[in-house]
C-alpha cells in the first residue's frame, strides 16, 4: 500500500496496523429500488463518494465475496462474485422478477477500529455491473450467487447503436429546432454506392438527405420519396 492512490490517510494507516478489522460495504441498483448490505451485524451507516452517507444493512457471516479484486494493466474485464446465504424469499423474488442485467453494482472496503466504528469514510474496492444471479430457495431461506462485472466488459461489446440516420434521430426525440437537431446521419444511407469526383460534379453522386425515415419514406426528400 503506498501514498500514491487516493487513499485515506487514516484508511492506511490502518490497514498498516498489526491487526485489520475490515468490513465490506455492496451498494446494488436493482431496478426495484438500491439494496444496500455489509458484512457486520445490524444497521451501519457508510458514506459513498458519490451518494453520500447511506444506511447499510448487516448480514454477518451470511454474507462473502467468491474471487479476488484484481487490477489490470491491460485493462481487461474482471468478475466478482457476491454470495449470499441465509437470506429470506424477499431477495430470491427480487433477483426473479427484478431487472438488474447491466445494472449498476459497487463494493466497498472500510476499516474499523476496536469499538467497531469506521475509522474513515469507506474505499471503492470494485466497481461494476451485475451480470446473473443463481438464486435457490430451501425451509424458507435462500442462497443467492451475483456474478459481477468490471466496466471493463464494454470494451469487448458492440455498441446496439447501428449509426444511421433514424438511431439518430431518435437519440434526439423531441428536438425540433434545426439548430438543436443533429443532421449528420442524414446522408449515411448513399456512404455505399457514392462516387466521388475531385472538381467534378457532373460525374459525381448526388447529395439527397435520406429525412426522418430513410430514402424514399413519405414527406422526405430522399430518393422515391414525395411530399
Amino acid at each position: 500500500m503506498t501514498s500514491k492512490r487516493s487513499i485515506d490517510a487514516a484508511n492506511e494507516t490502518a490497514l498498516l496496523g498489526q491487526v485489520v478489522k475490515i468490513v465490506y460495504f455492496a451498494r446494488l441498483d436493482f431496478s426495484s429500488g438500491v439494496q444496500r448490505v455489509h458484512t457486520e451485524i445490524g444497521p451501519k451507516t457508510a458514506t459513498h463518494p458519490v451518494h453520500g452517507a447511506e444506511v447499510y444493512t448487516g448480514i454477518g457471516d451470511f454474507g462473502g465475496i467468491d474471487g479476488q479484486v484484481v487490477e489490470s494493466v491491460s485493462g481487461s474485464p474482471q468478475k466478482l462474485s457476491l454470495v449470499l446465504t441465509g437470506i429470506d424469499s424477499a431477495w430470491i423474488n427480487r433477483a426473479i422478477t427484478d431487472d438488474y442485467y447491466r445494472r449498476d453494482v459497487e463494493l466497498m472496503i472500510g476499516l474499523e477500529d476496536a469499538a467497531g466504528d469506521l475509522v474513515a469514510d469507506p474505499e471503492i474496492l470494485f466497481s461494476g455491473f451485475m451480470d446473473k444471479v443463481d438464486a435457490s430457495l430451501g425451509d424458507g431461506l435462500g442462497h443467492m450467487k451475483l456474478t459481477c462485472e468490471s466496466r471493463g466488459t464494454n470494451l469487448q461489446r458492440s455498441p446496439d447503436n447501428r449509426f444511421t440516420d433514424e438511431d439518430k434521430q431518435a437519440e434526439m426525440l423531441g428536438l425540433t429546432s434545426p439548430e438543436t437537431k443533429d443532421l449528420l446521419g442524414e446522408y449515411i444511407y448513399m456512404m455505399v454506392d457514392l462516387k466521388l469526383f475531385w472538381g467534378d460534379r457532373e460525374f459525381s453522386s448526388p447529395f439527397v438527405p435520406s429525412g426522418p425515415r430513410g430514402p424514399g419514406g413519405p414527406n422526405r426528400p430522399g430518393p422515391g420519396g414525395h411530399n
